[in-house]
């Protein structure tokens, strides 16, 4: 979906309605804005739990026993996968 807003004087955009029920977004909930090339991405902000829980699915895919070298290469994919870093 693409959709078109304009900034205001104080830097403000509104949330089409639209998307803001797709991803849950209501008034008082926190998003992130993420710098990513030349691209702007906003999301609704993660919860504790989430970001803990997020962390416990990388942690997984490391084989315990293997050394730093595969924490080192988790991580580095996980960067990849999610935001394009490396």
């Amino acid at each position: 979906m693409l959709v078109r807003r304009t900034v205001g004087a104080r830097g403000q955009v509104v949330l089409p309605k639209d998307i803001r029920q797709q991803f849950g977004i209501g008034e008082g909930t926190e998003i992130t804005f993420e710098s990513k090339d030349s691209e702007i991405v906003i999301k609704p902000a993660k919860t504790p739990e989430q970001a803990v829980e997020e962390f416990c699915r990388t942690s997984r895919k490391v084989k315990m026993g293997d050394g730093a070298k595969w924490v080192k290469k988790a991580i580095e994919e996980q960067l990849e996968e999610r935001y394009g870093l490396r």
